[in-house]
Order: C-alpha cells, then structure tokens, then sequence
C-alpha cells in the first residue's frame, strides 16, 4: 500500500477518479467496491474514505468528472458548429450526447444509477445546470419570446427524451 505521502490529496483524488472511470469503460459501477478501488491506487479504504467523505462521494466525485466530459464535449461540438442554426445544434447535441452514452455507457449509466442519501451539492447541481443552458440557449433563438420557465421545462422535456432514447439504445432496445 502507498503511504499519505506518496500523494497530495487533489493527486489522489484525481489517481482514484481516473482509476474509476479506466474501471468503468469495461465494467458497471455495481461491479465496483471501495476495497476494489482501494486495491487499485494502492491505499486503504479508510483512506479512500478520509478523503471523499464516503463511497458515495467519491462516485458522486467521478460523476462530476463524466458531467465535465460531457459538457466540454458538447461546447466543443457546438462551438465548432455555429454556422448551424439553432434547430440544427439541438440536433447536434441529441446526437453527440447518444454517442457518448454508447462510447462510455458504464460510466454514463452511473450518473443515474448512483443515489444520494441528500441532496445534490451545489457545485454537482451548477454541472447539471450548465448542460441544460446549452439547450436553453439554443431554445431561446427558436422561442425568442418564451420566458426562463418556459425555456427550463422545453430544455427538459428535450433532454428527457434524448437520455430516454439513449437508454433504449444502450439497452439495445431500439
């Protein structure tokens, strides 16, 4: 086992939120135990525990990561397409948001699949937030007159059935 030294605590923590989704591209988050994750960073569980709280925040910790991954993806995505109208990015973002839930379905899977005893922090809560600006965005150039409510419950409604059509996909149901 590696000793507290070997590592500075955001070294760590990014050692155990790499090993995670390295584990989480071949096998599901049930296969997964905090004894398995400890065994491959080399520390202790309770090392593992003093460092996320829990075995909860650290997944919630490795779902932060997946929300940054798919946010950067998307703006990268919709940043290298703004010749395209706003319909036509909706369309860009249902279609690179299924590619990565078929590229890294595991790890996708766990941000739904993982359950809080509480609430979602705030900082998790702001992740979250942001993709749904992205579609906000592109809402408000198609309604320009539809008021932030509106604009919330529509990008909602489209994300809802994007991830619904992910998970028949992912499920081999379509």
């Amino acid at each position: 086992m590696a000793r507290r030294k070997d590592h500075s605590p955001e070294e760590l923590q990014d050692l155990v939120i790499r090993s995670v989704l390295e584990f989480l591209q071949h096998q599901s988050a049930q296969a997964l135990s905090l004894r398995q994750i400890a065994k491959m960073v080399g520390y202790s569980p309770g090392t593992l525990i003093n460092l996320f709280g829990s075995y909860a925040h650290l997944l919630l910790a490795v779902n932060a990561c997946t929300l940054d991954q798919i946010s950067e993806r998307l703006e990268n995505k919709l940043s290298a397409a703004q010749s395209l109208d706003a319909q036509q990015q909706l369309l860009l973002f249902a279609q690179e948001y299924l590619l990565f839930a078929q590229q890294h379905t595991y790890q996708w899977r766990l941000l739904f699949e993982h359950r809080l005893d509480e609430e979602v922090p705030d900082w998790q809560q702001n992740r979250i937030n942001q993709l749904f600006e992205l579609i906000e965005l592109r809402l408000s150039q198609l309604a320009p007159h539809a008021n932030n409510l509106e604009l919330q419950q529509a990008s909602r409604t489209i994300w809802a059935s994007v991830h619904g059509i992910c998970m028949l996909e992912v499920d081999n149901k379509i």
